[in-house]
């Protein structure tokens, strides 16, 4: 890229300026043929030249009347059928020529129809254009050609008590705050299942630790009254309080960052991924990478060694 690129939209090139397929328009075009067919205006905002007044050289004195052109009339002389195939005793190469002439003509018949469809399309939304953009124009200037008593006198109480008090709303305004009060009771909803979820996996694994048997709880309460367990003096047991506020605080963080229920227990986060496959899916690629890895080392071991 040069320099003065900027002057160019910093582009290294400009590309050149899009010809139009017909250079007149067509019959089709029924708002252009009008204008045509209506008289020139005249006089001091018209066109044209006063009597007595020569007009400038290679200029015309009358300007030309607008060509409109046929489209069918137009194929039919440019790309005409030809008259007869010379096959020369069924030549492959003017058989393969003549397929190649026939598709051209059909190329070139069906841009021309395109692009008369395509200025008829944009003459009829030009009109629905300029339709709105006059009701538009009608709706701004009765809004601003509406009378105001406030204009004139001062507003008394009654008037103003009986106005109301906050702008109606208009059905698209209703119809949008209705969808975003069903999204936000729908995703309330939906946080509250995920919750409850959450609430029904940690009870499920707290159940392992439960106490049923008589054995159970024997042993528990021999763990817990375990003599060597208080065999050091208060501040060991202070300490000891301290690390399991601190386990507990690190294990908290590690169930919210890898999604489980302390530390060994699948969670929320992984049950969503194993039910939709995102689990079975990573792990496959994770193997089939490391096969990769042990294959490409495997190579350059074989490579290295005689």
């Amino acid at each position: 890229m040069g320099k003065g690129i900027a002057n160019h939209g910093f582009k290294s090139g400009i590309l050149p300026v899009t010809r139009n397929i017909l250079k007149n328009p067509t019959i089709k075009q029924t708002t252009l043929v009008q204008r045509a067919k209506e008289p020139l205006p005249k006089g001091e905002n018209g066109i044209g030249y006063a009597e007595g007044i020569q007009h400038p050289l290679k200029s015309l004195r009358v300007p030309k009347p607008s060509k409109f052109i046929d489209i069918e009339s137009v194929i039919a002389k440019s790309i005409p059928e030809p008259q007869s195939l010379n096959l020369k005793n069924g030549s492959a190469i003017q058989e393969i020529k003549n397929k190649k002439a026939q598709l051209r003509r059909k190329y070139l018949a069906d841009s021309l129809r395109k692009e008369e469809d395509y200025l008829l399309q944009k003459e009829i939304l030009m009109k629905r254009r300029a339709e709105i953009l006059a009701k538009e124009r009608e709706v701004e200037m009765q809004k601003i050609n509406l009378e105001k008593s406030s204009d004139l006198t001062i507003p008394t109480l009654e008037h103003i008590i009986n106005q109301p008090l906050m702008r109606a709303r208009t059905p698209e305004e209703t119809e949008l705050m209705k969808l975003k009060r069903n999204y936000n009771r729908k995703l309330i909803e939906f946080k509250a299942k995920e919750r409850n979820l959450e609430k029904l996996l940690e009870l499920y694994f707290e159940a392992d630790q439960y106490i049923v048997t008589e054995e159970q709880l024997l042993k528990n309460i021999d763990s817990i009254f375990d003599e060597t367990r208080f065999s050091t003096n208060a501040n060991s047991f202070l300490e000891m309080k301290n690390n399991t506020k601190k386990n507990n605080l690190e294990q908290k963080i590690g169930d919210e960052l890898f999604g489980t229920v302390k530390t060994v227990h699948p969670g929320l986060p992984m049950v969503k991924d194993f039910l939709s496959g995102e689990s079975i899916k990573f792990n496959q690629e994770i193997k089939s990478e490391s096969e990769k890895i042990l294959e490409e080392r495997k190579n350059s071991i074989d490579n290295i060694l005689p």
